[in-house]
């Protein structure tokens, strides 16, 4: 009798499914690997990737946060000759200032406290295979140094352990900053930079990407029908709602609204009633609710005014303000710490 499949194991195959593009549409040129697109820009982002993936040097991709970053990284590994080998992801945002040396190079048994047995960092996990550095600009700049030694010397040393451990693992970073932005304003030195930036590939925002919002509109549908068994449809309004919207969280909050739609519809997905918690940063704005950006004025300034009024006008719930966007908890909150620090 064959087993029943867990709600989990369903979970993750509708994943891979939703990840994956269709035959079809890799047949059509639309796609590589789990990416999809067939705009200009996105065909760019191709090239690079089919360029870059059989070498061994560092690539540091850049793009705001939702457009598919982490998903490059991953079309890079298996179009490499290390796809046999572990991918391994971590987003440096996430870990506390003071576990990231042990997290990346892991530890010695009573090393600190708690370090109750000697740890395995991400670098030996990942072995010759493909650690990537997700928010890598969010990093400790202390810690940026010692990463710095250890891609330099292509080594690293366990915390409270002496001795050195051949680093064979290809790096790929990313980040949703400028670059240009995230070295003047002291977020990732210049010298880590070059040495991460060997190869650089830039993933532009959906809004950017034209009719590729109806390619992957369709796709997300497709996919969810397959899985659910149903035959579901978008409406000739949602249609029009994908060009009319800017996406400011770009393929994930796409992603998220067809799913809310499908969710919420019998036949066809009204994606203006699925907008995300009812909110769209690019509609227009009553004239109380109107923020005003002086000439002038630095994009981190315009940023902090855009987290801070967003987060007002969710009434200080972090998760929806996140969402909206377009950005992970965890960095909303890294900028919050950051804005109090500066007002200490």
């Amino acid at each position: 009798m064959a087993a029943n499949v867990s709600e989990q194991d369903r979970w993750i195959h509708s994943q891979a499914m939703l990840d994956a593009p269709s035959a079809r549409e890799t047949d059509r040129g639309c796609g590589l690997g789990k990416l999809l697109g067939a705009c200009p820009a996105m065909r760019e982002v191709f090239e690079r990737i089919t360029r870059v993936a059989p070498t061994a040097v560092s690539v540091l991709i850049t793009g705001e946060s939702g457009t598919g970053k982490e998903l490059v990284a991953e079309t890079i590994h298996s179009l490499s000759g290390r796809h046999d080998e572990p991918f391994v992801a971590v987003n440096c945002g996430a870990i506390p200032a003071t576990l990231v040396e042990a997290e990346l190079f892991g530890y010695e048994r009573g090393s600190f406290t708690g370090a109750i047995r000697s740890q395995a960092g991400y670098f030996e996990r990942a072995g010759r295979g493909t650690l990537f550095l997700d928010e890598a600009a969010e990093m400790p700049l202390d810690m940026q140094v010692k990463l710095l030694r250890a891609l330099e010397s292509r080594s690293i040393c366990r915390v409270g352990g002496d001795r050195q451990i051949a680093l064979q693992a290809r790096v790929i970073a990313a980040t949703n900053r400028r670059i240009a932005d995230a070295v003047s304003q002291n977020h990732l030195r210049a010298d880590l930079l070059y040495r991460l930036a060997v190869f650089h590939i830039e993933m532009p925002p959906l809004r950017l990407r034209g009719a590729d919002v109806d390619l992957l509109a369709r796709h997300f549908v497709e996919r969810l029908n397959a899985v659910e068994g149903t035959s579901k449809r978008i409406s000739l309004d949602s249609v029009n709602y994908l060009h009319d919207h800017r996406w400011p969280g770009n393929v994930r909050e796409l992603y998220n609204t067809i799913q809310r739609a499908f969710i919420l519809c019998d036949s066809e997905l009204d994606l203006r009633r699925a907008t995300t918690y009812g909110l769209q940063l690019d509609s227009a704005a009553r004239d109380d609710e109107a923020v005003t950006f002086r000439p002038g004025m630095s994009l981190s300034a315009v940023e902090r005014i855009v987290i801070t009024e967003t987060l007002r006008s969710c009434a200080g719930n972090k998760t929806r303000a996140a969402a909206v966007l377009g950005i992970s908890l965890k960095t909303l909150y890294n900028r919050l710490n950051e804005y109090r620090a500066l007002d200490s």
